[in-house]
């Protein structure tokens, strides 16, 4: 144990001064994968901190990224490890190429105009299109509904979520009209898919983008400053989800074959376990997707195919924790093979695995409680925060039509909402079921001219505080005694003498 910890030590000091995997001035094909078989999780957690890509973990062997150069450094310092030999050419193994993907996508659009709309959200370094197909029973129009998004290949040598996410593109599309379920989630969700957010990294075979970084440690993090400008496909996904509102998502990943649900990293870098405030609706989340895939379920390493993304190992910037933190929205990783790049021959074996997962982890997106936020006075759409009472965790309306989906296990909640320059509200008992959400619509008042404390009523505890504010009368009293004696709307002289009669009695 003392000499791994040992070799831990020096280990993390070479790579202080080694350059980072994902800097911009880096060739990745300078960056090899290695797998060390005998390190420690202080280590690993260590080397986290430090900035090395880490990949996969079980036990004392883990699957790392590092420049080539240290490679012969790590051997000498007693690590037993091994350089990955497997095939990086996506094309040649069989997978789509990407104007294939492209082609497909375009002539799917063009199928299905009546729930399609194919959008690309900018382009990558190398000037290739982020599509994202949208998926609705009205593509144009804001709904009502709940926003749901799969998004997979951030790696571009991890090929087989782009495979599947164009398989469940053509079962919707083809399907719906003809199978109840799926018209009932292309009529109930706003349903969009990315089948390529590395189309760089795909096109090369290679895990990072053009500039060399990786898209899954690249997004804001909640215990670190990460490196800025950040790559131009993570900043336009950021732009993108930031004018959306996602309710439920995933992004797909190989190398592995297990979910992975937040938090990924933690303030306390000695945590074998960070849960969110949702933690145990984001395990029920996470069991949803792998109870009905045998392959992930039947995990000999993990518990049905499941684990908290600290529990396995430390990650910065990714974007599960991005999307649970800034956005409100749940997101897992999945990763969907233990081999990165499968014969492509395997690939219906494994989209029937995941056909059934795919679905169901979609329609959780009708769970919980849903309605409306708006203006008491106007009627008018309002993105407002959203909180369970006893739960740290805020989400947000969508200020198009205002609707909010707050997915919740069974239960009995209360819920909070608030928006600026509006009166707080919060509800009495919500009862919540295990299949369609609690319907609860809610309207918020303006704060009227004067209302300090927000209570809805410019009282004598406002002008009070304005006095306190402009003059320095200092009191604790807060009487809740009406202060517009006048009734004319407004805090006039009338009323100032109104309100130092008052304090001068106190």
């Amino acid at each position: 144990m003392k000499k791994i910890q040992t070799m831990t030590l020096l280990i993390v000091a070479m790579i202080l001064f080694m350059p980072s995997v994902s800097s911009g001035d880096s060739d990745p094909n300078q960056v090899v994968e290695v797998m060390i078989d005998n390190i420690d999780r202080d280590g690993l957690a260590r080397l986290a901190e430090m900035g090395a890509d880490i990949d996969g973990v079980w036990g004392n062997r883990a699957r790392i990224y590092v420049s080539s150069g240290i490679l012969k450094q790590l051997k000498a310092l007693g690590y037993r490890v091994s350089v990955s030999r497997r095939t990086r050419d996506n094309v040649s193994a069989g997978y789509h190429s990407y104007e294939q993907i492209t082609a497909e996508l375009k002539t799917i659009a063009n199928a299905h105009p009546d729930i399609c709309r194919l959008y690309s959200i900018g382009k990558s370094y190398e000037g290739r299109d982020l599509w994202f197909m949208k998926i609705s029973d009205n593509p144009d129009v804001a709904e009502d509904e709940p926003e749901f998004q799969y998004i997979s290949t951030m790696h571009g040598d991890e090929p087989v979520g782009t495979q599947l996410n164009l398989n469940l593109i053509d079962l919707l599309t083809e399907s719906y009209g003809k199978d109840a379920r799926i018209t009932k989630l292309v009529n109930e969700i706003e349903i969009w898919i990315m089948p390529l957010m590395n189309p760089d990294g795909y096109a090369a075979s290679n895990r990072y983008n053009a500039q060399g970084k990786d898209l899954n440690r690249s997004f804001p993090d909640r215990t670190r400053d990460m490196p800025v400008p950040r790559p131009i496909e993570t900043q336009l996904m950021m732009d993108w989800e930031l004018s959306h509102s996602p309710v439920l998502s995933a992004n797909f990943h190989t190398g592995a074959t297990v979910v992975n649900y937040p938090y990924d990293s933690d303030p306390n870098p000695d945590l074998n376990y960070s849960a969110t405030p949702d933690d145990a609706l984001f395990v029920q989340l996470a069991l949803a997707y792998a109870s009905s895939n045998k392959t992930l379920y039947g995990s000999s390493y993990f518990k049905q195919g499941i684990t908290n993304g600290i529990e396995w190992y430390y990650v910065y910037g990714g974007m599960q924790d991005w999307n649970y933190i800034r956005l409100g929205a749940f997101q897992l990783t999945i990763e969907l093979s233990d081999l990165s790049s499968p014969p492509v021959s395997q690939i219906p074996a494994i989209w029937e695995d995941n056909r059934e997962s795919m679905l169901k982890y979609m329609e959780w997106s009708l769970r919980g409680v849903r309605g409306i936020v708006t203006d008491a006075d106007t009627g008018k759409a309002l993105k407002a925060s959203v909180s369970v009472l006893g739960n740290d965790h805020v989400m947000y309306s969508d200020p198009d039509v205002g609707d909010y989906h707050r997915i919740l296990l069974p239960g009995t909640y209360r819920l909070r909402f608030w928006a600026d320059g509006y009166v707080s509200r919060e509800t009495g008992d919500i009862v919540v079921g295990s299949d369609t959400a609690s319907r609860l619509d809610i309207q918020l008042s303006p704060i009227k001219p004067g209302d300090i404390d927000g209570s809805g009523t410019v009282d004598l505890a406002d002008a009070i505080e304005a006095l306190r504010v402009v003059a320095g009368v200092e009191t604790a009293v807060r009487p809740q005694i009406k202060a517009d004696v006048n009734s004319d709307g407004r805090i006039g002289l009338e009323e100032v003498i109104y309100v130092l009669g008052k304090i001068s009695a106190l």
